[in-house]
């Protein structure tokens, strides 16, 4: 449940930085900030979790302060796509 969970949190977020910086209008560019959110959730979730003690995602008890640090994972990832789309295009 917790890894579905962090796949569809960072796809969503994904696709919401994607629409905010208005990378709908080139289609290959709203496929970036997506993965990048679903691999921020992923990485967050399973790696970055456990090393704050928060618990693992991948299985067993996890808690709303783990799902939280993915999301957050993911908003940190997609960031940094946003701003490297914005730096190399202008």
């Amino acid at each position: 449940m917790g890894i579905v969970f962090m796949i569809v949190a960072g796809a969503a977020l994904g696709w919401l930085a994607a629409v905010a910086s208005r990378a709908q209008e080139l289609s290959r560019s709203v496929h970036m900030p997506i993965a990048s959110g679903v691999a921020g959730a992923l990485l967050a979730g399973l790696v970055v979790s456990p090393l704050l003690g928060t618990g693992s995602m991948a299985g067993g008890p996890y808690d709303v302060s783990a799902l939280l640090v993915s999301v957050l994972g993911a908003l940190v990832a997609i960031s940094a796509v946003v701003l490297l789309q914005v730096r190399k295009s202008g």
